[in-house]
């Protein structure tokens, strides 16, 4: 198997943002998909492990995209494992337009849950040949720690990296089509909760650079959570919010994901 592995998709207009471009959900998609089928590949992917009733969730994406490609076009994605210890993986991206011009990057962290308790398997159990370690450079940065989104009028604590939301607070019931094969919120509904956060015309002058994601804890069937919002101040380069999905259950108040997205004027 190859260190570095790639495939070609061709953009339909049902995977097209009202903009004429690749969906962000879509690409993300296609980043599980083909991060999916190199395990697979490489002998230590999902059908691997039923026996041990475990299984790979991904547990941070960084994407970084100076442009998305259009519909009724291809895109090719290439990726690697940069990275496998005994607590996690590390998997890089790239995206190619269909002209071979690489137009994007990303990072992503992986880890194995035991299906049944959905707890944190580990990778003690699973052997990755070093040659599938590659040594092929992923420029974009690291994702940033995630902070704490307070209520609006909070009060930050001293020495606090915490951010006070100043946008209006959402709520949202996660329902059937947002639970996937684990019985959790699947990855894309987070995605596209993000996304419905913005107007059209929002994203008509501008497109998503970067998307930061942490998945910190489960979401479940039925779960209400909480969306704050907080918004910095723009700049010449665009406009960065941060978003927390906090459980509406008290009981349960950790929240469940932290978001970065940095929206740059189109050109």
């Amino acid at each position: 198997m190859e260190a570095i592995y790639s495939e070609e998709f061709f953009i339909s207009a049902n995977e097209s943002n009202p903009e004429g471009e690749l969906a962000v959900n879509v690409l993300v998609n296609s980043l599980i998909e083909i991060a999916t089928l190199h395990a697979n590949l490489s002998g230590f992917g999902n059908p691997h492990m039923q026996d041990l009733n475990a299984g790979w969730v991904l547990s941070r994406l960084t994407l970084e995209m100076s442009c998305y490609p259009k519909v009724n076009t291809s895109y090719k994605v290439l990726t690697w494992v940069e990275d496998w210890n005994r607590h996690f993986s590390s998997r890089c991206f790239e995206i190619q337009n269909q002209d071979g011009a690489t137009i994007g990057y990303a990072r992503s962290i992986w880890m194995v849950i035991n299906t049944r308790t959905h707890e944190n398997f580990g990778l003690e159990h699973l052997s990755c040949p070093p040659e599938l370690i590659s040594k092929h450079r992923c420029p974009i940065a690291r994702q940033e720690k995630h902070a704490e989104i307070l209520p609006a009028g909070s009060v930050i604590p001293e020495h606090s990296r915490a951010l006070v939301a100043n946008k209006p607070v959402r709520i949202y019931t996660f329902q059937y089509n947002d639970i996937d094969f684990y019985r959790h919120v699947n990855t894309l509904r987070y995605i596209t909760l993000l996304l419905n956060a913005f107007s059209l015309e929002e994203f008509d002058h501008n497109f998503i650079s970067r998307l930061e994601i942490s998945f910190l804890h489960e979401g479940s069937f039925g779960e209400s959570i909480r969306i704050e919002r907080h918004d910095f101040e723009s700049s010449e380069d665009g406009r960065v919010s941060a978003f927390s999905f906090i459980p509406e259950n008290t009981e349960k108040s950790h929240p469940i994901l932290f978001a970065r997205l940095r929206l740059t004027p189109r050109d």
